[in-house]
């Protein structure tokens, strides 16, 4: 099934790579100069953590007001060319969409920082309490990194099982993006309603594209590997 999925993505992007590389690249474009300028910010005032949260509070609503709606017009894109709707219509967003795609994507961010907090919460802890446990008593070397270990371990399962979990909201712009008179609390709950049993086979089926994924630290083979990645994606849901 999933190979028959790829499949499709690979045909329905065939020849249509031109509708989707320049919002892309704008996407990729936007990413790329708020990274540089957080680096060069970063560097320059490191010591002066009020300036770097200042400047934070500026740049992260202007970088979600400008990536938000573009991640929302590259979607109903991905979902024309599964449909099959290649030329002769022009997928318009408007002005109301893109508020929607903004508000949708700060709250995947608050709702996902939360479970992430959830799922990592007991190691936190853990490891709070092996600092505490280390300034007052003596521990012995082997029994602090046989601890460390553990708690390396159970926040990585921590992680993993955030990972799988989070994919219940996955499909929440997708649906942003077929329905337009769908609000961003919609779009949420119709992600949670349609997943619900679904969440391991989402992840599994994202995870086949890691390899993938580590050709993109190339940087090059990321303009075709996201594209393809998020096409198959579109083609799993429509047939989920």
């Amino acid at each position: 099934m999933n190979s028959r999925i790829k499949l499709s993505a690979r045909s329905a992007l065939c020849g249509a790579y031109g509708k989707i590389l320049p919002l892309f690249c704008a996407g990729f474009a936007v990413f790329t100069i708020f990274s540089l300028c957080n680096g060069v910010l970063n560097r320059f005032f490191a010591g002066d953590g009020l300036v770097l949260a200042a400047v934070a509070a500026v740049t992260l609503p202007v970088f979600v007001a400008v990536i938000s709606p573009v991640r929302l017009a590259l979607q109903v894109k991905h979902l024309f060319l599964a449909r099959g709707t290649r030329y002769g219509v022009k997928p318009q967003i408007g002005f109301d969409g893109g508020l929607k795609a903004c508000d949708l994507s700060v709250r995947l961010f608050a709702v996902k920082a939360f479970w992430f907090l959830f799922f990592e919460a007991i190691p936190v802890c853990l490891w709070f309490v092996l600092l505490f446990q280390i300034r007052i008593t003596d521990v012995s070397v082997n029994a602090a990194f046989t601890v460390t270990a553990g708690l390396s371990l159970l926040g990585i399962a921590g992680f993993i099982f955030w990972l799988i979990f989070i994919q219940r909201y996955s499909k929440a712009m997708f649906f942003l993006a077929c329905y337009k008179d769908f609000t961003p609390g919609d779009a949420l709950r119709e992600s949670v309603r349609k997943t619900k049993g679904n969440v391991t086979d989402i992840f599994l089926f994202k995870l086949g594209f890691l390899p993938w994924f580590l050709l993109c630290l190339l940087v090059l083979p990321a303009f075709y590997v996201v594209p393809y990645y998020k096409q198959s994606v579109t083609c799993f849901f429509l047939r989920r």
